[in-house]
């Protein structure tokens, strides 16, 4: 795999995946690179495809990676709240909050698309489902409302927006905080929507 190692495959994987996030981290998704990553974990570029079918499929690995952390960190807000509606609220600050603070490696996960011809996204597209479907439950739950799939299209549609604009400094108010206010607002104006309907 590029020089003799006494690292199993999967540890290579792993390396790869941690070396690919340090860089977006450190210094941005344009800095991202088979010949950065191989370089920062003391590789060849040729490992990495020894490893990976491709380029956009160690993209790939990070960007599950990616979602499943945050779907870790949404478990965790919400393990101890009991009120649908609160949960909504700490799932959007997870959401928001991680977007303000990693946003290479938030936009990457949702604006990186496969090529065409290459379409292995399940695990993905499996990742951000599960968060859409708890988040239909939840909303089902804090209105009384049998079927909220749009209404959660639209509260997902629109906590995702308030973040793009956050990070990519085109919201109007600044800032992590400003991006957390608006979000709650988002859910709050969703739920109150869907309970006058009701």
């Amino acid at each position: 795999m590029g020089r003799r190692s006494d690292h199993s495959r999967d540890e290579l994987r792993d390396m790869s995946l941690r070396a690919a996030r340090a860089i977006i981290r450190g210094k941005g998704v344009q800095a991202l690179s088979a010949r950065a990553v191989a370089k920062r974990i003391g590789y060849t570029p040729g490992t990495l495809y020894q490893l990976f079918d491709s380029f956009d499929h160690l993209i790939l690995a990070v960007n599950v990676g990616t979602v499943a952390e945050i779907r870790q960190r949404m478990d965790r807000a919400t393990k101890d709240l009991t009120d649908a509606v609160d949960k909504l609220k700490a799932v959007a600050r997870v959401y928001t909050e991680y977007a303000m603070a990693h946003p290479g490696l938030w936009r990457l996960a949702f604006e990186h698309t496969m090529p065409d011809s290459d379409k292995p996204a399940g695990a993905l597209t499996d990742q951000t489902d599960a968060i859409f479907l708890w988040i239909s439950e939840l909303l089902s739950q804090a209105t009384d409302s049998p079927r909220a799939e749009v209404s959660a299209a639209a509260l997902w549609a629109g906590v995702h927006g308030v973040c793009h604009l956050g990070v990519t400094g085109k919201l109007s108010l600044s800032g992590s905080d400003a991006a957390i206010q608006v979000t709650e607002h988002v859910v709050q104006n969703v739920i109150a929507g869907m309970q006058r309907e009701n």
